[in-house]
């Protein structure tokens, strides 16, 4: 057993008070796990804990109570050098037990209505079984309050966090659940301190920290958790910034928190709008006025796409909080040093009809809002719905007419949206009698919590790779994937707890259709991981392009390899085919799926050449250049200078080194880079709006809205 030896001083206390040994100094030998077991700030964090004493225990001048710490005044505990690396170590234990109450709050929290934070009843927990259980526990992780776990169960849970989750059974004996979500901040010494305003742009709005530069506030006033913010979403931005920069930064931010206050009093607390005029911009406020920031960022976006050489639009559907559907429209731009920029442009109510005509005008009256040139839009990316597409009256014909009008010569591009296509197809693949069982067997599991209970007690008993299984939802396509992998992997434990409860399920019995069920695994987490790589914040077009070019070569090649029943790709599949024969059965899927993928890029097909000599100039064929583009293409695949730097740098950051002498190709590099790949910001707006979803938002006013919307994106 490994031992550390600390060497405390006691020589501050009064002589009623010191140990009876006759030595100022006392040699203490811990054992080095049970040395990392307690934490003070841990102490504090559940006053039920108990502080163990080992050994001699009978002397009256030896407190056995965590009530008595209190009354010590410690003035020094010297830590020999050789301590240091060991003390980092605590720290880190420290942080991760913190890490580890803080998901159990939450989790908590949840499993009882009550905001995080919430303090949560180790014991009464521990000692009451069958009250309240806890899913998702890694497999021989035993749940106890952080101060009693091992390093490597800790890490086990925070590795598990999303699969976690405590379910009431009954209510707990002596507990109010009134007063579960009312920590003791106070008794917990923790009090705001105003270093971290310049450390980690942080200031105490009513007792809540709030941050300055995301507008996000924690939920106690803890420098672990501040710190940790800052470093995950602000560091790797301001850590860049001098002291005097951080200083008029600092300022600037809180020069806005008076007017917020003053801007926002007359909706939200009229009656307090005379205290809030007496407040001085130091830390008793959070953000600037929605509004006020919002103009000034119009006023930014204004100029930025005035600056704009080239410019698309993504165009999408959606719903507010009032179930009113909300036109959104994005811009994508490109100034003259090839700097780009995405931005929400406008979201209109479409209260009236959803032709597309009628979509065209409020498009047409919002780019004229910002004196938008026609003459400079590339493309339109929208999700290809009939108003959007159709051939007569949708809004890409339109729009195709007006450019044609504004600039004789020009063709707009549509493009559909690019992740929507894999999600649409996977359509085809919807092989009903495997998923109907999955759906029902899972959701009637997860949907009544003894049945969840007992099934995760089953799998822990049987030491399974999982605790649980997981919901399935029609909505997130992508949940799919995960389920029926997570199914599969537990088939015999399903099919032993089904019959159990008096509902079998005779499809597991049945090898075509384990077989059909592990296809299905393997071809949902192929489409996931095409699903992920798509998304993402500004990504280039014919990146995007080329991965699905590459799912196309892939969905090919897995043709080929089923035809001679190779199953090098459908490891699900391999691990219970039997059969030579059996990849052939699965063909006419991967046809299908592969038929569906050429159509819905069809649009993208059509401008394969364009995108081509954006992203390989130096490999394109002059022939497959437009004539008014050729000279310029032929001059800069023989320029080795330009070839070095491609070589180098990659694109788009090359074109931001072409010569004056390219004007055509650098004109058709802007309007390449200008295009939308997708419609997924639209999503991410859409992710907004429901994370926005406050009673006080409803009463907002349209154009209230529209600012909170356009700071959020």
């Amino acid at each position: 057993m490994c031992f550390c030896l600390f060497n405390i001083s006691f020589a501050f206390l009064s002589e009623s008070r010191r140990p009876s040994a006759g030595t100022e100094l006392i040699e203490m030998e811990l054992p080095m796990e049970d040395s990392t077991q307690l934490v003070p700030s841990e102490m504090s964090e559940d006053s039920e804990a108990e502080v163990k004493i080992e050994g001699n225990t009978s002397s009256p001048n030896i407190t056995n109570s965590a009530a008595g710490v209190e009354d010590l005044n410690i003035v020094q505990v010297t830590v020999p050098d050789n301590e240091k690396e060991r003390l980092s170590s605590l720290e880190k234990i420290k942080q991760l037990r913190e890490q580890v109450n803080d998901l159990f709050s939450r989790k908590f929290g949840e499993a009882i209505g009550v905001d995080f934070p919430v303090k949560v009843p180790y014991r009464k927990i521990t000692f009451n079984p069958g009250c309240v259980v806890i899913d998702g526990m890694p497999p021989g992780v035993v749940f106890k309050a952080p101060g009693y776990l091992e390093i490597s169960s800790m890490r086990r849970i925070l590795d598990a966090a999303e699969f976690i989750k405590f379910t009431v059974i009954r209510p707990l004996p002596g507990l109010e659940l009134s007063n579960v979500g009312k920590r003791k901040i106070d008794q917990e010494g923790r009090v705001f301190q105003e270093k971290w305003e310049r450390a980690y742009f942080f200031v105490e709005v009513q007792n809540i920290p709030t941050c300055l530069i995301c507008k996000q506030s924690m939920s106690v006033s803890k420098e672990y958790n501040l710190r940790r913010h800052y470093q995950t979403n602000h560091s790797k931005h301001y850590d860049q910034y001098t002291e005097k920069m951080r200083d008029e930064k600092l300022r600037e931010l809180k020069e806005g928190l008076r007017k917020y206050l003053l801007g926002s009093s007359d909706i939200v607390c009229p009656e307090q709008k005379q205290a809030f005029a007496k407040v001085s911009p130091r830390g008793n406020a959070a953000v600037q006025p929605v509004e006020d920031v919002a103009g000034n960022l119009w006023e930014k976006l204004r100029e930025k796409i005035r600056s704009f050489v080239a410019y698309s639009i993504a165009i999408d559907e959606i719903t507010d909080i009032n179930n009113t559907t909300q036109l959104a429209i994005f811009i994508r731009g490109v100034d003259e040093n090839f700097d780009v920029s995405e931005e929400l442009l406008d979201t209109v109510p479409m209260t009236g009809t959803k032709s597309g005509n009628e979509i065209f005008l409020r498009v047409e009256k919002s780019l004229k809002k910002f004196n938008i040139d026609w003459s400079k839009l590339v493309s339109v990316a929208s999700t290809g719905t009939p108003a959007m597409v159709d051939a007569n009256d949708g809004l890409v014909t339109k729009l195709k007419s007006k450019v044609a009008t504004v600039c004789k010569g020009s063709d707009l591009k549509s493009v559909c949206c690019i992740i929507h296509p894999e999600s649409l197809c996977a359509q085809k693949l919807k092989m009903d009698h495997i998923m109907s069982v999955v759906v029902n067997a899972v959701n009637w599991i997860c949907s009544r919590g003894l049945n969840h209970s007992e099934f995760t007690t089953l799998l822990y008993e049987l030491d399974c790779q999982y605790g649980s299984l997981l919901y399935y939802t029609e909505i997130k396509w992508l949940s799919r994937g995960l389920v029926l992998k997570r199914f599969f992997e537990s088939l015999e434990e399903i099919d032993s707890f089904m019959s159990s409860r008096g509902k079998p399920l005779p499809q597991l019995s049945s090898q075509d259709w384990i077989k059909d069920l592990a296809f299905l695994v393997d071809m949902t987490m192929h489409l996931n991981t095409l699903n992920i790589s798509l998304q993402g914040h500004s990504q280039i077009v014919t990146q995007m392009y080329d991965l699905i070019r590459a799912f196309l070569a892939k969905l090919c090649l897995w043709e080929t390899h089923l035809a001679r029943n190779n199953l090098a790709h459908f490891p699900t599949l391999k691990s219970v085919s039997r059969n030579e024969s059996d990849g052939l059965n699965y063909i006419p899927k991967i046809v299908e799926l592969k038929t569906e993928f050429q159509k819905r890029l069809s649009d993208f097909k059509l401008y394969e050449s364009e995108l081509t000599l954006f992203s390989s100039p130096f490999s394109m064929k002059i022939e497959s250049v437009q004539e008014a583009l050729q000279m310029e293409v032929i001059d800069l695949q023989c320029n080795t200078v330009l070839k070095t730097k491609y070589d180098k740098v990659g694109i788009p950051e090359f074109y931001k080194y072409l010569w004056g002498s390219y004007p055509k190709y650098k004109t058709h590099c802007a309007k390449i880079l200008s295009m939308f790949g997708s419609t997924y910001i639209c999503e991410q707006l859409f992710s907004i709006m429901k994370l926005s979803k406050a009673e006080y938002c409803s009463q907002l006013k349209d154009s209230q809205w529209d600012s909170v919307l356009h700071i959020s994106t």
